[in-house]
């Protein structure tokens, strides 16, 4: 789904870290407790931030009972503990770094690190939530990899451009534009420059001047959506997507065009 390339120019900084702020969680700004062993005896054990750790444990019998003292103990002080067994991390890289296809999507490759974790159930540990959900970068969007794979699967054209864009009060907040290939593979991934906007007119007229804007600079584009800061949390939390859009529309805070006949009938929007 996403190229091994992709195209990342003209991004406008604000809507992108505006962007990030919303998308993204990093562990590594996250306050927590490392503990690294082999074969059960402590090799380290220190916090992010060089706090004071409430240690009570001595050794490393049942990582996951560990994790969930050492947290409890400390709570007041971090987000997350991870428990790592030194000679499990080997494998773990070893294995990970070997499944490496030059022709697969990049996606694949870095959704296949986070996967791999679940084979080193007792290796790499984490609390309160699993390894892979925890470590390295990642994306709250609220549905799972298979799932977005599958909606732009089903309702993006190939060769066309999806524009998002997510309103606080009548500013533009922070926009997304992704170019999709006749394969359907993510190759450019950019914002709208707002400078070339007139951001003066409300968010209906914002976002029509969007559309046109990403219709100038690229292929056709067949699904904008546009909704406030608010809303957009909301959807990212539901669990239920589709419940969620028609609230949205229901209340007048969506802003859907173009809008493929697909998505109208999925959601029954109509």
């Amino acid at each position: 789904m996403l190229h091994a390339y992709p195209w990342m120019v003209d991004i406008d900084v604000n809507h992108w870290r505006n962007l990030q702020s919303l998308l993204l969680e990093s562990a590594k700004g996250k306050r927590r407790i490392i503990l690294i062993h082999e074969n059960s005896e402590i090799l380290k054990l220190v916090h992010s931030g060089r706090e004071a750790i409430n240690r009570t444990v001595a050794r490393v019998e049942n990582p996951h009972e560990v994790a969930q003292k050492l947290y409890q103990n400390n709570q007041d002080k971090a987000d997350f503990v991870v428990v790592f067994e030194r000679n499990a991390v080997d494998r773990y890289t070893a294995q990970f770094q070997d499944t490496w296809k030059a022709e697969e999507d990049l996606d694949e490759f870095v959704h296949r690190q986070y996967a791999l974790m679940d084979e080193f159930p007792d290796g790499i540990v984490t609390y309160p939530r699993p390894a892979r959900e925890t470590l390295g970068l990642q994306w709250r969007v609220g549905a799972t990899y298979d799932e977005i794979k599958a909606a732009v699967n089903h309702y993006v054209e190939p060769d066309s451009t999806v524009v998002f864009g997510i309103f606080e009060g009548e500013t533009l907040w922070a926009t997304l534009v992704l170019h999709f290939d006749a394969d359907r593979r993510v190759n450019v991934i950019t914002t709208v420059d707002p400078s070339e906007l007139r951001m003066n007119q409300g968010r209906e007229m914002i976002a029509k001047e969007v559309v046109e804007w990403v219709n100038r600079k690229y292929p056709a584009c067949s699904i904008g959506l546009f909704t406030d800061l608010d809303s957009a949390r909301n959807f990212i939390s539901s669990q239920d997507k589709g419940a969620t859009i028609r609230e949205l529309v229901e209340q007048g805070k969506l802003i859907a065009d173009p809008f493929p006949g697909s998505l109208t009938k999925s959601f029954a929007t109509v």
